[in-house]
């Protein structure tokens, strides 16, 4: 059994307090021995209820704590300084999505990395989530044939009035939820992608930054991706679906709904290319489809510090791996070039 590898949390904030330090506080694989933040009372808190070292700065816990590796969980413009002075320090970085304000800062990330044969991934929870990870076993499965199209949907209705309203600081739900949801989108389609468009618009959030986001992208090969991310509406009217040569599937609360068949089980036809349609009728015939609905499965999620944890201990590579993180990137790069500006009300 490998030793608990010594780990930092730069960033006390929701993401760096909910969803690093109190799973690396009880994780078999770390052990939580210091965290940074500017904020003095939220270094106290860490220090008294996680019983470890609270630094005042990023480069003062690199300086001082003796670590293996570190999280980066600060707003995304400090990102790049951030994780280039970790790798520089010889500690494996995993980066709060999204991994950076754009490819470029990104693509820094990754060469500070490649120079100090360090780890660096970035924390795309949703494509280890449950729901995700069981939506690819389906796929995997051929059931549905060949993936064509797929779409993501995320709905809420939020005036957002903090540090992600604001674009100077990365804000907007391209970056901050559109790294998730391309992730995945493009875990399903593939790529290289060949043409992108995308809308902007800001209806809600009283920033600067765009708080709905429609984007559609082809591949190469052919297959479709759309994305709906909407801090502005009252419903939601779909999470996730995907269309195959033989079937679909959508996800709703957790619910899986497949509608599919077999292509054995279709009888012959043949193509009618006469200008005078029989009893002047559309085409029509019983297809014998299999409907059913299925609960995601809790037990095909995949643990990121485990994940995070193997991958040091191996050499190898992490779930997320740096060339999938660059792919999102350029996408979001594109899709922001194609959308040219931010549509306000």
């Amino acid at each position: 059994m490998n030793e608990q590898l010594r780990i930092g949390v730069t960033g006390l904030g929701r993401a760096g307090w909910d969803f690093h330090c109190k799973t690396l506080a009880r994780h078999p694989d770390f052990k939580l021995v210091a965290v940074a933040d500017s904020e003095e009372s939220r270094r106290w808190e860490a220090s008294k209820a996680l019983d470890c070292e609270a630094f005042p700065s990023h480069e003062i816990m690199l300086d001082e704590a003796k670590l293996d590796a570190v999280v980066i969980a600060t707003p995304t413009h400090l990102h790049r300084p951030m994780a280039v002075a970790a790798l520089e320090a010889g500690l494996h970085v995993l980066v709060e999505k999204p991994m950076a304000p754009d490819a470029t800062e990104a693509r820094a990330i990754v060469a500070a990395a490649e120079a100090s044969d360090r780890l660096v991934t970035v924390h795309q929870a949703h494509r280890l989530a449950p729901y995700f990870q069981h939506a690819r076993h389906i796929v995997s499965s051929g059931q549905l044939g060949v993936i064509y199209h797929a779409r993501r949907g995320w709905y809420d209705f939020a005036r957002r009035d903090d540090w992600q309203a604001l674009l100077a600081y990365g804000g907007g739900v391209l970056l901050n939820y559109g790294s998730h949801f391309l992730d995945q989108l493009l875990a399903i389609t593939g790529g290289p992608v060949k043409r992108v468009y995308c809308q902007l618009r800001r209806v809600a959030s009283l920033g600067d930054a765009e708080d709905m986001v429609k984007i559609v992208y082809e591949t190469e090969s052919g297959s479709t991706g759309e994305l709906d991310l909407n801090f502005a509406s009252a419903l939601c009217p779909y999470e996730l679906e995907l269309f195959g040569t033989h079937g679909t599937l959508s996800m709703r609360d957790g619910v899986f709904t497949i509608r599919r068949y077999s292509p054995d089980d279709l009888p012959e036809k043949q193509l009618n290319a006469a200008l005078a349609s029989p009893g002047r009728q559309y085409p029509s015939e019983a297809i014998p489809f299999h409907t059913e609905q299925i609960a995601v499965d809790p037990s095909l999620g995949k643990d990121v510090f485990e994940d995070f944890a193997s991958a040091i201990h191996s050499g190898g590579f992490a779930y997320v791996t740096a060339a999938q993180t660059l792919r999102v990137m350029d996408l979001i790069d594109r899709c922001r070039f194609d959308a040219g500006r931010i549509i306000t009300l």
